[in-house]
């Protein structure tokens, strides 16, 4: 049986449990400098196939880019009241000489950031917090938000704001975007 979107999308952002993650060496510099977690592929189709009961597709396309494949993959999941996707890429070096070949690294990269994108394991993605030390900085420093022109409408100049993308969509929006913050890519075919 399908599961609604919320139910699925409400799994999916919380933290896999640790019997799933995998530990791989980083480097700098070609020297080990720690480990990191990561799902592997095949254990991300488990907590897919597990979430939403199968009902989830994978598709994706080939390039080769100078000496590099990447792969560009779509995730969609399907709900009883809707479909999702999301998409991303991955690569690898075509002459890659440690595990794996160049297209199954680039594919495994791709669908954990497309189950990233939904959620699913996300949080393997941010850097962990010592909790006994100041959080360091990335290197990014925080802008200010930036201060769209205007056509003296009070509108922006091409690119919408959040807000005016809620005065304008967001109120004749139906039950079908569950998101508040993202504007949902339901398939118009799968809603009934």
């Amino acid at each position: 049986m399908k599961r609604t979107l919320a139910e699925i999308l409400a799994d999916f952002d919380k933290p896999i449990e640790p019997q799933y993650i995998s530990q791989k060496p980083v480097f700098s510099k070609k020297q080990e400098s720690g480990k990191v977690g990561y799902v592997a592929w095949h254990t991300l189709c488990r907590l897919l196939n597990k979430h939403t009961n199968g009902y989830w597709e994978w598709r994706l396309r080939t390039q080769f880019m100078g000496d590099r494949t990447v792969i560009e993959g779509s995730l969609t999941i399907h709900g009883s009241d809707g479909s999702l996707t999301r998409e991303a890429t991955g690569n690898e070096e075509s002459d890659v000489d440690g595990y794996g070949d160049p297209s199954s690294n680039a594919e495994a990269m791709a669908l954990r950031r497309c189950c990233a994108k939904f959620g699913l394991g996300l949080s393997l993605w941010e850097k962990a917090k010592s909790s006994n030390s100041a959080p360091k900085s990335n290197g990014f420093v925080k802008q200010p938000a930036a201060v769209p022109a205007t056509n003296g409408n009070g509108e922006s100049k091409g690119t919408l704001t959040r807000e005016e993308w809620e005065r304008k969509f967001k109120k004749s929006q139906s039950s079908d975007f569950l998101d508040d913050d993202e504007p949902s890519m339901i398939r118009s075919e799968y809603l009934q």
